[in-house]
């Protein structure tokens, strides 16, 4: 039931950051680096959430403090992925064009 929870929440994250990097994406047109700011915002808040994880279960939506820590770093490495991906074809298109 953990694991499930956990990628239940990792996809939720990474759906939500992979947006709004699209929209910041669309609104900086591709400079700079404002689309990777909400997994950056995602990576260091699941490290400071599995470094904040307790012997005592903590439990929010059927998962623990670790559980919400990894969903957030795996979401933030996947969303990373994605939008970097989504960013050099957006910055080639716009040199092409």
């Amino acid at each position: 039931m953990l694991v499930q929870a956990v990628i239940t929440i990792a996809a939720v994250l990474t759906v939500a950051a992979i947006i709004l990097g699209f929209i910041f994406l669309k609104s900086s047109g591709g400079k700079g680096y404002l689309p990777y700011i909400p997994s950056a915002i995602l990576f260091f808040g699941g490290i400071i959430v599995v470094c904040a994880a307790t012997p005592q279960k903590i439990m929010i939506w059927e998962a623990g403090l670790g559980g919400w820590g990894i969903a957030s770093l795996f979401a933030a490495g996947i969303s990373f992925m994605i939008l970097s991906v989504i960013h050099a074809y957006f910055v080639h298109d716009e040199k092409v064009a």
